[in-house]
C-alpha cells in the first residue's frame, strides 16, 4: 500500500509541475499526530519527498472538528490572488539581470547564453517569457534558479510560475522555420 501511495503522490507531483497548478499540502487528522511529530519535522518530510514543490504551502487541519479548515480556505484564496498578480516589465528585467550577474548561466556548446529581455505575458499561473539568443543554452537547473529568484522577489512566492524561453527571432515572429518555444518551470 505504501508504494501505491507514493506512485499516486508522484503522479500528482508531476501534474502540479507540468500543468503549473496551485497546490497546498494538507495534513489531515493533525489532532492525532501533533503530540508525536512536530509540524517542522512533518514539513521537512514533505519537502524531502517533494523537493520540486518546495514553494507549496502546508496546512495542518482536523477536518472532523473543522480545526484550521477556514485557514485552509483563506490560504486557497491567497494562492488564487498570488497567481493573478502582474509584475512590471522593468522590475522583472532588473531582478533577472541581477540574478544572472550573481550567478551567470554556464556556457554550452562554446556559446554564451544571453538574455535580451523578460516580460510577463499572463496570469493564473504567472507566465514569464525570457527572450534569449538560444533557448537551448538555458538548462533546467538554471531555469529553476531563475524561477526561485522570481518567487523570492515578487508576490507569487507560493504558486507555480511558468517560464517560457524563446529566441529573439521567435519572439519577433520572424522566419518561416520557427523553432517552437518550450514551456519550462
Amino acid at each position: 500500500p505504501r508504494c501505491q501511495i507514493r506512485r499516486v503522490d508522484k503522479r500528482l507531483d508531476e501534474y502540479i509541475l507540468t500543468e503549473h497548478r496551485p497546490a497546498v499540502f494538507v495534513v489531515n487528522k493533525w489532532d492525532l499526530a501533533k503530540d508525536k511529530i512536530p509540524t517542522g519535522k512533518w514539513s521537512d518530510y514533505l519537502r524531502k519527498i517533494f523537493p520540486m514543490l518546495d514553494y507549496v504551502p502546508i496546512a495542518f487541519v482536523t477536518a472532523k472538528d473543522g480545526k484550521n479548515v477556514y485557514r485552509l480556505l483563506n490560504l486557497a484564496q491567497q494562492l488564487h490572488k498570488q497567481a493573478g498578480r502582474r509584475v512590471k516589465t522593468a522590475e522583472l528585467n532588473r531582478v533577472i539581470r541581477d540574478a544572472m550577474a550573481r550567478n551567470s548561466p554556464p556556457m554550452r556548446n562554446n556559446r554564451v547564453p544571453k538574455l535580451y529581455y523578460v516580460s510577463q505575458i499572463d496570469t493564473h499561473p504567472p507566465t514569464i517569457v525570457l527572450v534569449t539568443n538560444d533557448p537551448e543554452l538555458f538548462d533546467q537547473t538554471y531555469l529553476r534558479y531563475l524561477t526561485k529568484t522570481l518567487r523570492d522577489h515578487f508576490p507569487f512566492a507560493e504558486v507555480a510560475v511558468r517560464l517560457i524561453v524563446k529566441s529573439k527571432a521567435d519572439a519577433a515572429g520572424a522566419g518561416a522555420r520557427r523553432r517552437p518555444s518550450r514551456p519550462l518551470g
